[in-house]
């Protein structure tokens, strides 16, 4: 698995573990549950989380990158809430956190530097998305 997987699952694993949402690497959730998956937004479940991260800036000599990560929120309905609600509680349990070891993939902060409305999907579906700024250490046979 690469570090940008693990980081993804790690994160998808956090925000389990938070109460959140759920995620199942399989990606098959009950309608009533909200979701969380990595890079594509699927047609199911209603709710769901998309975790797409983003290489931004890498150092040559030192292991240290900063990534972008779109944290994208679908709401079950129009009502723009719910997908804000799930945002806030993203929001919680990631900004200004410091020392998270994601799957093995360590970050050293996370903050969240945009929030974007995103209209509705094609189902009428509420949609808006955070991003966040991840400082992190990710060691390479060139970086240590």
């Amino acid at each position: 698995m690469s570090w940008t997987t693990r980081l993804a699952h790690g994160l998808a694993e956090l925000l389990t573990d938070t109460g959140v949402a759920v995620y199942r690497p399989t990606g098959i959730y009950r309608d009533a549950e909200v979701g969380i998956v990595v890079g594509i937004v699927p047609a199911a479940p209603p709710s769901v989380l998309v975790l797409t991260p983003y290489a931004l800036v890498d150092d040559v000599d030192q292991a240290d990158s900063v990534l972008g990560l779109q944290v994208r929120a679908r709401a079950a309905g129009p009502d723009p809430r719910p997908a804000l609600d799930l945002l806030d509680a993203v929001f919680d349990e990631l900004h200004g956190a410091t020392h998270l070891d994601l799957g093995g993939a360590l970050v050293h902060l996370a903050q969240r530097t945009a929030s974007v409305p995103l209209s509705r999907d094609q189902s009428g579906r509420y949609e808006h998305a955070d991003t966040y700024q991840l400082t992190a250490h990710r060691p390479t046979r060139y970086r240590s």
